[in-house]
């Protein structure tokens, strides 16, 4: 996975190691067109930076990440640990490549994803000790208009939310969730218990305070949110039931996504991205 940056500083750069060592898409941006010495020069590096990041997982079993330039320069490199590695985003010029490694064969994370989206790289590839890899690419120069947290998030929760489907663990919004939340709110509202009163009662006195009964759940759950915006700023999920499963469910949903099934959820992740994004993604892990 790929966060902002962060270098160990004892491991050598890779100049110095030797070949023998073991959403919609905006308009079309200027590209930097590569003659046929930056296309040779850009390879070599590719090469280079992948023999040192196998080598890196083989001695140190640690995620280590470069960014080049579409001319094959080394703009930076980057340590982690097993889980993660950090690059600075100012470094990543148009067209720049992305490159880290993977202690176990999972393709591309949340935050790598997320990395490739927020800036103007145009390839994110994770790649295994064994030359595995899981790559993502731009059809097109574009950079998201969302920051890399709310992208990191957003990603975050459609994975775990797919892991709550396989698992079979319920948590689609339902009128009773609806009806507890307008109580709170009518509570709030007119210091009245409202413990006796039917669902009916409940939406007839929220229709007198004037949030949306007639619609859709979605509908009425966004007006009792709105109406509610200065009590919630302190818990702004007090009510958000996918959130809160999600949370209550965490450590199955991380057990589950490291299962043969999980890891197929995880490639569907990504595949719905590049869908989503009109990206391709390309990967011999499964």
């Amino acid at each position: 996975m790929i966060g902002s940056i962060n270098f160990l500083g004892q491991i050598p750069t890779i100049q110095s190691i030797s070949k023998t060592q073991s959403h919609k898409i905006p308009e079309k941006s200027d590209c930097f067109i590569k003659s046929e010495k930056d296309a040779d020069k850009l390879s070599q590096t590719i090469e280079m930076a992948k023999e040192k990041i196998r080598q890196i997982l083989f001695d140190c079993n640690i995620e280590y990440g470069v960014v080049i330039s579409p001319d094959g320069k080394l703009l930076q490199e980057s340590s982690g640990d097993e889980k993660s590695c950090k690059f600075d985003s100012r470094k990543v010029v148009p067209d720049a490549i992305l490159i880290h490694g993977h202690p176990e064969d999972l393709p591309l994370s949340s935050g790598d994803i997320a990395g490739l989206l927020a800036t103007d790289a145009k390839v994110e590839e994770a790649i295994t000790k064994d030359g595995k890899f899981s790559r993502l690419i731009k059809k097109y120069p574009f950079k998201s208009q969302k920051n890399y947290s709310d992208l990191y998030y957003e990603l975050e929760r459609k994975l775990s939310l797919m892991a709550l489907d396989a698992l079979g663990i319920d948590y689609k919004l339902n009128k009773n969730d609806v009806i507890k939340m307008g109580i709170d709110y009518l509570k709030q509202i007119t210091g009245n218990s409202y413990d006796n009163a039917d669902s009916e009662e409940i939406l007839n006195q929220l229709n007198k305070f004037g949030i949306k009964t007639d619609g859709s759940l979605e509908d009425m759950f966004q007006s009792l949110n709105d109406a509610m915006f200065l009590q919630l700023i302190t818990n702004p999920h007090k009510y958000d039931k996918e959130h809160n499963c999600i949370v209550e469910n965490t450590d199955a949903i991380s057990e589950f996504l490291d299962t043969e099934e999980g890891i197929k959820i995880r490639h569907k992740l990504v595949q719905e991205v590049a869908d989503d994004y009109n990206l391709i993604y390309e990967t011999n892990l499964i």
